[in-house]
């Protein structure tokens, strides 16, 4: 149990610290955005949570190679009912801002959808092998509830250097807000980590929460965000509990 929280703590350590070296060489070097090292290095700051995994299940041969590592992060078979999880993810995310009246639509189509679904793989969908896959499974914390919470300060102060970026657009301009989206998706992802071998749910997951962000908004009022967010926690709770699934892990 110790062995393990030293090891989470320096994978989010490392994680931190690279990414937002990285960051302060995007905004340093291509303050605009505008140029190609600008994407490099963007998609390089999501991808730092997947590379750093990787490097830790490698030094700690838990993988014994990086094929080893990539056949246990995405070739894992899973049970059916967890891509039925996949789908309620987004459906409850805007389905219920929706039902608030929390919600703008953006007028474009599905074509904008489907066009922009590919760039979530590199920008969202990859960093869930190291919050999910890899700190999930390693963070030394057996109750859901706190392990969440826990793992929703870490996810939110990695976005941080991303959320700065003048040419990034983000879920709110309210770092209050924008926590408790984060904590909200920490849940509903979180419940996906529980039940799954690798991180194919969760990559699928986190890539059309973003993807229907083409379509829709979900708004920053505080009291809706606020309803959403303990509606998501309820839900993932009782997924938690009651959903069943044998794991190979």
């Amino acid at each position: 149990m110790k062995k393990m929280g030293i090891l989470s703590i320096e994978y989010c350590f490392i994680t931190l610290i690279t990414t937002y070296a990285v960051g302060h060489i995007l905004l340093r070097q291509f303050p605009d955005g505008e140029a190609l090292g600008a994407t490099v290095l963007f998609l390089l700051m999501n991808l730092v949570p997947m590379i750093t995994s990787c490097i830790f299940s490698i030094l700690t041969r838990e993988c014994a190679n990086v094929w080893d590592f990539f056949k246990n992060v995405f070739f894992r078979k899973e049970n059916i009912v967890i891509y039925f999880m996949v789908i309620a993810i987004p459906i409850i995310y805007y389905g219920f801002s929706a039902i608030l009246h929390n919600i703008s639509y953006t007028n474009e189509g599905i074509k904008a959808l489907l066009a922009y679904l590919p760039w979530t793989l590199l920008q969202g969908g990859l960093e869930e092998v190291g919050w999910r896959w890899y700190l999930q499974k390693h963070i030394p914390i057996k109750r859901f509830i706190p392990k969440m919470v826990v793992i929703s300060v870490v996810w939110f102060v990695w976005h941080i250097p991303i959320y700065v970026l003048p040419w990034i657009t983000v879920a709110s301009s309210n770092y209050m807000v924008f926590y408790l989206l984060i904590l909200g998706n920490t849940f509903t992802f979180g419940v996906l980590g529980e039940k799954t071998n690798g991180a194919i749910p969760c990559i699928l997951a986190h890539m059309l929460i973003d993807s229907c962000a083409v379509l829709m908004l979900v708004q920053s009022n505080l009291h809706y965000i606020v309803i959403l967010v303990v509606f998501e926690i309820i839900l993932s709770v009782l997924a938690n509990k009651f959903i069943k699934v044998k794991l190979d892990r």
